[in-house]
């Protein structure tokens, strides 16, 4: 990709962020639409497309779906497929359920496709961040950490998930080695003995790649996960994909969205294949019943059902949970309920302080408490620039994927993409998605630049 200039020229279009959401955006608006590749200006670290996600360099670190359903354009369905039979060695990948390929092979595929697509080579990528941006009468003006500026006429959020932060106030001085902050890459796990006690706090799909890796590195040490509900994700079964559910128009409160919901999953059994078939199927069309709810039924929806909708959307890779239960068999993982309030070190352990007034000793912490707030956003929602969502820690967007002003009137010139829409537009985290977000956005965008 080409270094972009920053002179005084406003940029037609400009892409906060560089990781898989910019990334389909980028792939839609050049390979459906023909759009000038020198016209789209990306800002953020590369490789470009990887994001947290993708940029896993663990051999071990896993997609959690199966790459029948990962896919970035709707028309080529089994392009990931066909790739990886040729491309991929990996005999652990398969399973009844699917193949589960590493997350890094799926890095290289996009990799495969940013050749293949012609003009991604043209490309203006920007190798910094923005640390704010303000309205300019040309668009809107970005400065960026290096201290340059530029003024983009139109202007996508796609800065993805925010890395995680401790979910308690932590000492300083402790050792990087020993209290884990932020372990996606799964560089942490080089400096594991194999006797080490090991405290997860958090136990969604970050904590299950974690126990997965240190099964096959064959841990002995003892295992804990802190968590809220003491319940690990489901692991994904050979569900099929079924006609989508169609929602009532008339859904307008928390408990009729529930009661829809819960009376056409029918069984509570989410390990079966034809539960999780259904729950595919309402998720298809649930983003126009969220979006016709308003934010107090928003509200009560996530107190509700927040944390099992995390667990029961983000399912676990077949070799990942079996791993887990192995472990929880032979009595070396133990599930903790409850939440962490601090850390100290005690001689050569860590403590970990329980709200309860509990104490946890271990030798490792790593935090899995997933994403935090993004300062991009908590900058202009400050400034009064953009409209808070439900969380009061977001952006309000609205279902053409413009972002509300202070007043909740669209911006023409700034829209979002990817993980920040979720409390606004619904359910739009995951990479399947999130590619078809990236597929609307650009039949949006491009006809503004012919």
């Amino acid at each position: 990709m080409s270094a972009q200039s920053l002179d005084s020229a406003a940029h037609p279009l400009v892409i906060i962020g560089s990781g898989f959401a910019s990334f389909c955006l980028a792939a839609h608006l050049l390979e459906t639409h023909a759009l000038k590749p020198t016209d789209i200006t990306i800002i953020g670290p590369p490789p470009f497309g990887y994001g947290a996600a993708y940029s896993c360099t663990h051999g071990d670190y896993r997609l959690n779906v199966r790459a029948q359903i990962m896919r970035i354009f709707a028309d080529q369905p089994d392009d990931f497929l066909s790739w990886a039979a040729t491309e991929i060695e990996d005999s652990e990948a398969h399973n009844p359920q699917g193949a589960f390929y590493r997350r890094s092979d799926f890095a290289r595929y996009l990799s495969h496709l940013s050749k293949r697509i012609k003009g991604f080579d043209k490309l203006n990528f920007i190798n910094s961040h923005v640390a704010s941006l303000g309205r300019q009468e040309k668009g809107w003006q970005l400065n960026l950490a290096s201290g340059d500026s530029l003024i983009a006429h139109q202007l996508v959020l796609a800065t993805g998930n925010p890395v995680p932060r401790w979910p308690c106030d932590i000492p300083a001085g402790l050792s990087a080695e020993k209290v884990v902050e932020i372990p996606w890459s799964g560089k942490w796990l080089e400096c594991v003995d194999i006797r080490d006690k090991v405290v997860f706090v958090g136990g969604g799909l970050t904590a299950m790649d974690g126990i997965y890796s240190l099964a096959k590195k064959g841990h002995m040490g003892r295992i804990e996960i802190v968590m809220p509900f003491p319940v690990l994700p489901p692991k994904q079964t050979d569900w099929k994909i079924e006609t989508p559910v169609r929602w009532p128009d008339d859904i307008s409160s928390a408990s009729q969205f529930l009661k829809f919901f819960s009376n056409t999953l029918g069984s509570r059994n989410w390990t079966d294949p034809a539960w999780q078939s259904r729950f595919e199927a309402l998720r298809i069309d649930l983003n126009s019943a969220w979006q016709g709810l308003d934010d107090t039924a928003k509200k009560q929806l996530l107190r509700h059902m927040g944390h099992w909708w995390q667990l029961a959307r983000f399912r676990s890779a077949p070799q990942n949970f079996d791993a887990a239960q192995a472990m929880i068999n032979k009595g070396q993982l133990h599930l903790i309920k409850g939440r962490v309030s601090g850390l100290k070190e005690q001689g050569s352990k860590l403590i970990v302080r329980l709200q309860d007034g509990g104490e946890l000793a271990a030798d490792k912490v790593v935090n899995c408490t997933g994403p935090a707030g993004c300062p991009l956003i908590a900058n202009l929602l400050e400034a009064e620039i953009i409209a808070p969502d439900i969380s009061q820690r977001g952006a309000r967007i609205a279902p053409d994927y413009k972002v509300l002003d202070s007043l909740k009137k669209p911006y023409d010139n700034l829209h979002a993409l990817g993980a920040m829409t979720a409390n606004s537009l619904g359910d739009v985290i995951g990479a399947g998605t999130i590619a078809k977000q990236a597929e609307k956005l650009a039949a949006i965008l491009a006809p503004l630049f012919r």
